[in-house]
């Protein structure tokens, strides 16, 4: 019998779903894996009976799936009658689950589930208002809520359009061309973690500017490697590490919210960071140790190796070969392996400057 003494449902999203195929992915195997995902995707397909609950609203609805019918029908959540915290961040949660869910899928070898949960990874195309350029609450009605911002709250949670609208992790090539291609796509990026002025702004209270106590912004550093400009994701994440994160009390930026930015951390000291859930590979940064081992419990060992710990990447080598892409191949962390690397003070902007392995 579970023991419970606080709730069980969730802010927004469907987060069961990312984190048990991410698990997967990474050959976790030690659960009911095959009743799992025919229970994840009952649950993203057939309404609850709390799907039209507001109790709870808008920090823990009690509805996981939140008007699912209307949702199914409309392709995004509607933000005028979605019953959660706000519809854009629904349906950005609800793209990612689903995609993730779509990776499972495929896995398993039921190709019927992945080509039917596959496109609903692009739902989150249907609340990007491309007049604005950015993700924005809309109505049943299919309008778009009046008095937008990039600074808005509005159809989100915790968090503002301008953090929200890179949320899309499983399709940056997508984004990038909903922004008018990767050059440009970067541009963007830059000024979500400069200021005006071209300086650093990644210690959060700004609602136009990078957050980082919070998590549907986190992953965004680490698109760099996603627009071709992996130079960039070393150097943004080395200076997150460096000054959101300290030592004491007070070395968190934010809530840890269940270990989630110590995670972030560990990543980026390591120099590897999960592309996408769903998925295995690692988008690489730099590593601020000459050495780290890490010893899976199944046997699997995986080891990092740096000649400094300068920030930018030189060289790659993946198990003795050369690796040109700004990633690890979903076998370094499924079966292990030794990733060497060369730093040095300077940028190399000519390594590794393709896309994406898993990109739609």
């Amino acid at each position: 019998m579970a023991a419970s003494g606080a709730p069980t449902h969730v802010m927004t999203g469907d987060p069961a779903a990312p984190t048990l195929a991410t698990w997967y992915a990474l050959g976790v195997r030690n659960f009911s894996s095959a009743e799992a995902l025919d229970s994840l995707v009952r649950q993203a397909t057939v309404q609850n009976a709390d799907a039209l609950n507001d109790a709870g609203c808008p920090g823990q609805c009690t509805g996981q799936r939140p008007t699912l019918n209307t949702y199914l029908a409309l392709k995004y959540a509607a933000n005028d009658i979605c019953h959660c915290w706000g519809g854009a961040a629904e349906t950005l949660e609800n793209s990612l689950a689903d995609f993730s869910l779509a990776m499972w899928a495929q896995r398993s070898g039921r190709n019927d589930l992945y080509r039917q949960l596959l496109p609903r990874g692009d739902y989150w195309k249907n609340t990007f208002n491309t007049a604005v350029g950015y993700q924005a609450a809309r109505k049943a009605d299919g309008s778009w809520q009046t008095g937008f911002t990039p600074s808005t709250d509005a159809g989100f949670a915790q968090g503002s359009s301008a953090t929200y609208t890179w949320m899309v992790p499983q399709d940056v090539s997508g984004l990038a061309a909903l922004m008018g291609g990767r050059p440009a796509a970067a541009t963007r990026l830059d000024g979500l973690f400069h200021d005006e002025n071209g300086n650093w702004a990644v210690l959060g209270g700004n609602a136009l500017r990078y957050d980082p106590t919070n998590e549907p912004g986190i992953h965004a550093p680490w698109l760099y490697n996603g627009l071709g400009q992996p130079w960039k994701t070393q150097a943004t994440v080395r200076q997150i590490v460096d000054t959101a994160y300290g030592v004491g009390p007070s070395g968190l930026p934010g809530n840890d919210d269940l270990g989630t930015m110590s995670a972030w951390y560990v990543f980026a000291a390591m120099g590897f960071f999960p592309q996408v859930p769903g998925r295995a590979e690692m988008l690489l940064g730099s590593p601020v140790f000459t050495r780290v081992v890490l010893t899976r419990s199944n046997g699997v060992r995986l080891t990092i190796n740096a000649d400094s710990t300068e920030t930018y990447v030189q060289r790659v080598t993946l198990n003795g070969r050369t690796l040109g892409k700004s990633w690890l191949p979903e076998s370094f962390a499924q079966r292990g392996g030794t990733v060497n690397f060369t730093l040095a003070a300077t940028a190399n902007q000519s390594w590794a400057v393709s896309g994406l392995p898993v990109d739609h």
